[in-house]
């Protein structure tokens, strides 16, 4: 994706706190034209340089033939997003939306072992239960319906060759401008403009000045 230098964001561990946060996310692999698949992703942080991801697709997704031919794939994940208003800024503009996105790329490896697809199964659904005062496990699927289901699951992990972060957050705007963004989005107090409110209140402006002439 394109970056515009003010929005880049290249701290890994904001990056993994947004893969995270995110869970979900788009794969993206080239051939015979673009394939996709949205599919919940777990990463593994100090798996590689810039960590590994897991996840698994359907084994009869026309995706799936082509995650251990080498190809390189895209992982997108879109964070919160808002839509910003020109009646917020005090210097006027135009319309735009803040948002976060995370793109990972490398290259799929299967995972075949039975135990090890059970294992990547079992740790999807912890993550995605955490925090429930009666967590779902694996363990407690009825055996018939794991087996019914395991053959036609192609699980795989992505360690990550390169990664790219935007957090696009008003930062080529005046601290006037922001101040009205952030006090418009919290009135309007969707689920993501509060995230995005708070995410610029806790952003360091100071390393990135502004500049009007910057494009999205």
């Amino acid at each position: 994706m394109y970056v515009n230098p003010h929005f880049a964001e290249r701290d890994l561990p904001v990056l993994h706190d947004a893969i995270e946060a995110a869970r979900f996310g788009l794969l993206v692999v080239c051939a015979d034209g673009p394939l996709a698949a949205h599919i919940p992703f777990v990463l593994h942080r100090e798996e590689g340089p810039y960590g590994t991801l897991c996840a698994h697709v359907a084994g009869n997704d026309p995706l799936a033939r082509h995650l251990g031919d080498g190809r390189e794939a895209l992982a997108v994940f879109g964070g919160p997003r808002a839509y910003v208003s020109p009646r917020w800024y005090a210097g006027g503009g135009l319309p735009t939306y803040n948002y976060v996105a995370v793109h990972a790329y490398g290259r799929p490896r299967p995972v075949e072992d039975r135990d090890a697809v059970l294992a990547h199964l079992a740790e999807l659904a912890e993550v995605h239960e955490r925090g429930r005062s009666d967590p779902w496990r694996v363990g407690e699927a009825p055996p018939k319906d794991l087996a019914r289901l395991l053959p036609h699951i192609l699980a795989f992990t992505l360690p990550i060759d390169a990664i790219q972060g935007k957090r696009k957050l008003s930062q080529n705007r005046s601290a006037e401008d922001r101040d009205g963004v952030i006090d418009g989005l919290r009135k309007r107090a969707g689920d993501d403009d509060l995230t995005i409110a708070e995410a610029m209140v806790g952003y360091p402006y100071a390393s990135s000045g502004p500049d009007s002439a910057g494009p999205t």
